[in-house]
């Protein structure tokens, strides 16, 4: 594979799994419509820094649109958003951490994908898995405290949301994301 295809599936893997960390929210308005993200470069010399600035500025943008979804889909009352969207910024900083682990994982598949061994791809299997378990063990913490400040109906509603929105991401990834030779 070469540099630029192999940094273009890096860069690819880190911003689809970035868009599964976004989602910040302080108030229940829709978020102004954010810029996309400039080209990356191809500079070998400069591809940490390029891909380090790309993901950031990926990173805020994706939080925006993420926002402005959750804002439109949820219908809350003015006393709902004010319970909400604090525990929601908690709740997606918890997933930032479990999509972390996951942008690692891609990026070390894609670093082995040449010359991937069997004790690699047990390796992969085996933290995937683990991450997983680590989200449905995030959401399952949340449901009960979001149980706390809104009505079950949207609870299940702001839920429904959250996985149409990381569907997306994984139809994503599939469509990128080369299978193990």
């Amino acid at each position: 594979m070469s540099w630029v295809a192999g940094r273009m599936i890096v860069l690819s893997l880190v911003i689809a799994i970035v868009a599964s960390a976004g989602g910040w929210a302080s108030a229940q308005q829709p978020a102004p419509p954010a810029q996309p993200p400039s080209p990356p470069a191809a500079e070998p010399g400069a591809a940490s820094e390029d891909i380090t600035s790309d993901v950031e500025l990926t990173r805020a943008s994706i939080q925006l649109r993420r926002q402005a979804l959750v804002t439109a889909a949820m219908d809350l009352t003015p006393k709902e958003a004010e319970a909400f969207w604090p525990l929601y910024r908690e709740y997606r900083m918890e997933m930032a951490k479990v999509g972390d682990r996951l942008s690692k994982l891609l990026v070390q598949y894609a670093g082995q994908y040449d010359t991937l061994t069997d004790a690699q791809a047990v390796t992969i299997m085996d933290e995937y898995l683990g991450i997983e378990k680590a989200k449905n063990s995030v959401k399952g913490k949340y449901v009960s405290r979001f149980r706390k400040v809104l009505p079950a109906r949207k609870v299940m509603r702001f839920f429904q949301i959250d996985n149409k929105l990381d569907a997306v991401i994984n139809a994503e990834l599939a469509s990128i994301v080369p299978l193990a030779r």
